[in-house]
């Protein structure tokens, strides 16, 4: 096979490629027999229809259209690969000449990975953020799991109290006219908890059983029925009853029943360790972003178009699915939003863009340090994608002919690339207020604070 590449725009080259005309008499013959399994010819079996009868009834024509669809893909992958092109697209793909008994030459059109002319990356200049994990941290996980240990017990006179649990009957109206979604029976309300309608549960502390309150809200600007949004609403409310929060005491006994620890020391020592570990993780990510964004900001690269719409598809789609873990539609969203899909797109655009330069940047350090992802850690990364799955193997094997072994492998390279890019790096040690964003406190709280329920779960 011959192939010659030709750059015909900026990312855009053409492959001309001649294949054998072996080959070419191989994948007619192979055509001919696929079709005359296929097309019915009067005074023949199917599958028994000689070359010549099956020309004379469908034409040479389509015997030759059913080669080229063996051939070209074949041919354009080979070619791809030789040359060492990396195609973003499909390639636009014209024939020159298919003829039995004659070399097949075609053209591919296609447009490829943009060079990237890589700047300093070595020697950047990191902020590393000290990481201290106070007493008020552990308290403030012990305090989450408590609250989700909470009970509530029916009261029939004790004052509804912030996060007390009550059931309520409501109407409201606005210019002394109902609304949509304005009258519940038998609503259960978190008091303090945020609602459809602001304020309501806050307006209701205090209250007792069979009490009856007027409550008036301003309704929100994006409230779903937009003829009322902005107004102030007045709702009749009856508590039907009150079940007052009971937090467990924080001792010994609570820290058995949330872990799988004996005593509440115990606990709290495993809270500042996992802590710790989610803060130097954080830390750790906010540098490898700080030494990506410099590396970036210091390299040239014209990212493709296709690229940025791809990549804002796929956001765009991750989005739509995130939506469907929360019960509400794209569609739904965008019409609480008075927006389209195509408008919610575009405005993923930039972030897409400086997403897919960031990844090019990436590959650029990859291939410019000859970094490579062994064998042993790739299997173990699929290993532990598998870990849960009904059957890993069948999934592994899918794996490896699907793109996801070879998508793990390149996000593998990028990881690497990032490690070698802060080991290059001057790194200064700050307070955590003098560090690029905010130290993620909560989010740690909040992820350290659901692992002893997990944990407790599985004994």
């Amino acid at each position: 096979m011959k192939v010659k590449v030709e750059q015909v725009e900026k990312n855009k080259v053409c492959l001309e490629v001649e294949v054998e005309k072996e080959k070419v008499n191989v994948a007619v013959t192979t055509a001919v027999r696929s079709l005359a399994k296929r097309v019915k010819v009067p005074g023949f079996r199917r599958g028994r229809v000689p070359k010549n009868i099956l020309e004379l009834a469908i034409g040479k024509e389509l015997i030759l259209d059913e080669a080229l669809e063996l051939l070209v893909p074949e041919a354009y992958s080979q070619a791809v690969e030789e040359q060492g092109v990396e195609p973003i697209d499909k390639p636009q793909v014209e024939v020159i000449k298919i003829e039995e008994d004659e070399p097949l030459l075609f053209k591919a059109t296609v447009e490829v990975k943009p060079e990237v002319k890589l700047g300093e990356y070595k020697g950047l200049s990191v902020k590393k953020e000290r990481v201290v994990v106070t007493e008020e941290e552990i308290q403030g996980v012990l305090q989450d799991l408590r609250e989700r240990q909470a009970t509530f017990e029916a009261s029939e006179d004790e004052p509804a109290e912030h996060g007390d649990l009550i059931m309520v009957d409501f109407s409201g109206t606005v210019d002394e006219q109902s609304f949509e979604g304005s009258k519940a029976e038998n609503m259960p309300m978190i008091v303090g908890a945020p609602g459809f309608f602001p304020g309501l549960s806050e307006s209701l502390e205090g209250a007792k059983k069979d009490e009856t309150r007027e409550v008036k809200v301003t309704l929100p600007a994006d409230f779903h029925v937009s003829e009322v949004a902005e107004k102030e609403a007045v709702f009749n409310v009856v508590v039907k009853d009150v079940h007052k929060k009971r937090l467990a005491d924080l001792d010994d006994e609570f820290a058995k029943d949330v872990s799988e620890f004996a005593t509440l020391d115990e606990l709290k020592a495993d809270l500042e360790k996992r802590l710790m570990e989610v803060k130097e993780q954080q830390v750790l990510e906010k540098m490898e972003q700080q030494a990506l964004e410099q590396a970036v900001e210091q390299s040239e690269v014209d990212v493709p178009e296709v690229m940025t719409k791809r990549r804002a598809h796929s956001m765009l789609h991750n989005f739509a699915h995130e939506l469907e873990h929360r019960g509400l539609s794209l569609d739904k969203y965008c019409e609480f939003k008075e927006t389209t899909q195509e408008a919610v797109e575009e405005e993923l655009l930039p972030p897409a863009r400086e997403s897919v330069k960031q990844e090019l940047v990436l590959d650029a350090i990859v291939k410019n340090e000859g970094i490579t992802v062994s064998p042993e850690k790739l299997t173990e990364a699929l290993d532990n994608m598998a870990k849960g799955m009904k059957d890993p193997e069948q999934a592994k094997k899918r794996w490896s002919t699907d793109g996801t072994q070879e998508a793990m492998a390149i996000s593998l390279a990028r990881q690497e690339a990032l490690a070698f890019l802060l080991k290059e790096a001057e790194v200064t040690e700050v307070d955590p207020d003098e560090g690029e964003g905010t130290n993620n406190e909560d989010s740690a709280e909040a992820e350290v604070s659901a692992e002893p329920d997990q944990e407790k779960a599985q004994e």
